[in-house]
């Protein structure tokens, strides 16, 4: 089931530039760079202790579209550097608020 969703969602990362809100895009660039540390589905399969999954993060009561946007633009020493584009955060910060 993660390998299919990976690969569907995989195919909305050429259209990034188009759809930069779109929590469809979004959630491919979560499966693409996120889920090897967090559960990115709303109902996943399978759970990890190593990070805190995607819907866990939306459901803070703190959690905001400013307040993830000023945490993945500022480096971590727990997460590594992607260094996305202010496209790339807003869609996946759609895509955590989409999980609501």
């Amino acid at each position: 089931m993660r390998r299919t969703m990976a690969m569907v969602l995989a195919l909305a990362l050429p259209a990034l530039p188009a759809a930069a809100q779109d929590p469809g895009v979004g959630g491919a660039l979560a499966v693409r760079w996120c889920m090897a540390c967090h559960v990115v589905e709303r109902n996943p399969p399978t759970a990890t202790d190593s990070a805190p999954s995607f819907p866990a993060i939306a459901a803070r009561s703190g959690t905001t579209a400013d307040s993830l946007d000023s945490y993945l633009s500022t480096g971590h020493t727990l997460m590594p550097d992607f260094s996305l584009s202010s496209r790339e955060r807003n869609a996946l910060i759609a895509y955590i608020l989409s999980l609501r």
